[in-house]
């Protein structure tokens, strides 16, 4: 079974959960106070404790090898859809402009990564999310507000997501090892991830009227541009690339072709964007990335089978 096969299973059965979490909203069960909280528990503590979790790993000088050069490779992606962004986005909105930049490789990267590909996976997952983060929180909150004084070395660097990485890199490094029972505790505290995260994204569509997430043209072009443009550049970059790590490669490519990150509509909301329509994006792109990603992981593939 090829990866594109396994991507397409784990995207039906995510949007299972992503459902699970629209009933329990349209039945009343979760309401707007309850996916708040459940919002904050995977950005403050279940994402972060995913990512140090990653790290558990016996310390290997080539796979850390790997790692900096997956940092590297994440800001040279992100600096692309930045660069396609000028081109096809130049007059766009600043909604417009943050959703074709960022992924997201937190709530959709991290589940299918870690079903596809395991922790080791996640290991470089961590890298590319390091990247995103410090960006979102630095470029991406300027590119919103259009305020310079809001990046912030406070911003960029101590959000939990970034922590976690980090402490879970001073971890590997140092090669401290968690005793079993932390570890599996943690570890099962990080399985809660990805239902959690799906629930999350069934409340967004819940609380949105379905027809509306359909009424906006300008969101096709958007949505074309994240989904379809800058991952089939990104594919073209690293097939250029001396990449021949199958899991880095396919990480990369994951996280690249996810749907528009969910800070689209934080962050409009925050710092003065245009919220209702970064929700829409978010949704939207969600519910086609389940036929764009196996359609890019799938030529991406046959990228990687050509190098």
């Amino acid at each position: 079974m090829n990866i594109s096969t396994i991507i397409l299973q784990q995207l039906s059965s995510m949007f299972i959960l992503i459902l699970f979490g629209y009933i329990l909203v349209k039945n009343n069960v979760l309401n707007a106070s309850g996916t708040k909280q459940i919002a904050k528990m995977l950005a403050n503590f279940i994402t972060p404790v995913l990512l140090f979790m990653s790290f558990q790993q016996v310390f290997d000088s080539n796979q850390f090898k790997w790692f900096l050069a997956t940092i590297g490779i994440s800001i040279l992606l992100l600096a692309v859809r930045i660069l396609v962004n000028y081109f096809f986005l130049h007059n766009a909105s600043r909604t417009d402009r943050y959703a074709t930049t960022f992924t997201n490789a937190g709530f959709i990267g991290i589940p299918l990564v870690l079903a596809v590909l395991g922790y080791e996976g996640v290991f470089f997952v961590a890298a590319y999310i390091t990247v995103t983060n410090i960006l979102q929180r630095t470029y991406g909150i300027y590119i919103i507000s259009g305020d310079k004084a809001m990046i912030t070395p406070k911003n960029a660097l101590l959000n939990p997501a970034s922590l976690g990485a980090l402490i879970g890199l001073i971890f590997y490094l140092l090669r401290i090892q968690l005793p079993t029972l932390f570890s599996d505790s943690l570890y099962t505290i990080a399985d809660l991830n990805t239902p959690l995260a799906m629930i999350l994204l069934g409340s967004y569509v819940a609380e949105s009227k379905l027809i509306d997430l359909f009424n906006h043209p300008r969101a096709y072009w958007t949505i074309f541009i994240s989904l379809i443009l800058s991952p089939l550049v990104s594919i073209a970059l690293l097939w250029l690339l001396p990449l021949d790590n199958y899991l880095v490669f396919f990480v990369l490519i994951i996280t690249t072709a996810a749907p528009i990150a969910v800070n689209t509509a934080l962050f409009s909301q925050l710092y003065g964007g245009d919220y209702e329509y970064g929700a829409r994006l978010v949704v939207l792109s969600t519910l086609l990335s389940i036929i764009s990603m196996p359609l890019m992981i799938g030529i991406a593939e046959f990228a990687f089978s050509m190098n």
